[in-house]
């Protein structure tokens, strides 16, 4: 394979710059401006007690039971879930915490 010379390599990086400046924005979060209103969220974090989730069932999140119904109901409300906090010594879910739009 040949070598490419230091102008070609300049170049290459050149166009690839340009063409991801180009890119980039479509990935980038707009910037709130003053006189705008950014969203609001309301924001509920649940624990495992509270959803009345068992400790047996506490790692499930794909089966009927354990956290799937819970993450049903609030997602019916209209509730997203942003954060799952785990047990550090069992990798159980403790807590669920999930964001709505205020209203």
């Amino acid at each position: 394979m040949p070598k490419l010379s230091s102008g070609t390599a300049i170049a290459l990086a050149f166009l690839f710059g340009c063409s991801a400046s180009y890119v980039a924005p479509r990935f980038l979060v707009p910037p709130v401006h003053a006189g705008t209103d950014p969203p609001r969220w309301e924001v509920r974090c649940v624990d495992a007690e509270t959803a009345r989730v068992g400790d047996s069932q506490a790692l499930e999140v794909t089966n009927a039971t354990g956290w799937n119904p819970v993450l049903k109901r609030f997602g019916q409300e209209g509730w997203e879930p942003v954060q799952f906090l785990r047990s550090e010594m069992t990798a159980k879910i403790d807590a669920v915490c999930f964001k709505r739009p205020l209203l």
